[in-house]
């Protein structure tokens, strides 16, 4: 593995931890991979790719399977989306700032509004 990858932070972990209870499928399975992630970061708006060493893997295919969002100091709309690689392990927590520029203030789990998956008559399970 790459020595660029260290353990998440503090910040990042609770991030992670966040988006999972909003995860549309894999979401016990995802949880034991979280103990032995680690990230590295590959983009200047703080996008982490995650490679989880240990834990179950989530059955399903490449795909995002939790999105956040919240406002940024000057109130741009800043997405978090935690994506799954091919292999059931969680791989990417991409941070997206729609407009392009500089993030002001880094996202936190405390600031963070988890956007649940369309699923008409249907309430998210835990």
């Amino acid at each position: 593995m790459d020595s660029e990858f260290r353990e998440l932070s503090v910040r990042e972990r609770g991030l992670v931890e966040k988006l999972l209870t909003a995860a549309i499928y894999g979401h016990a399975e995802l949880r034991t991979q979280l103990a032995q992630c680690r990230a590295k970061q590959i983009e200047t708006d703080g996008t982490l790719e995650l490679h989880c060493q240990g834990g179950s893997p989530a059955l399903g295919k490449y795909a995002p399977v939790a999105e956040g969002a919240y406002k940024d100091a000057d109130g741009a709309d800043i997405a978090l989306i935690l994506h799954l690689g091919r292999d059931g392990f969680m791989s990417m927590l991409e941070i997206i700032r729609y407009d392009g520029s500089r993030i002001i203030n880094p996202p936190s789990a405390e600031n963070l509004v988890l956007l649940l998956p369309e699923s008409p008559g249907q309430k998210p399970t835990y």
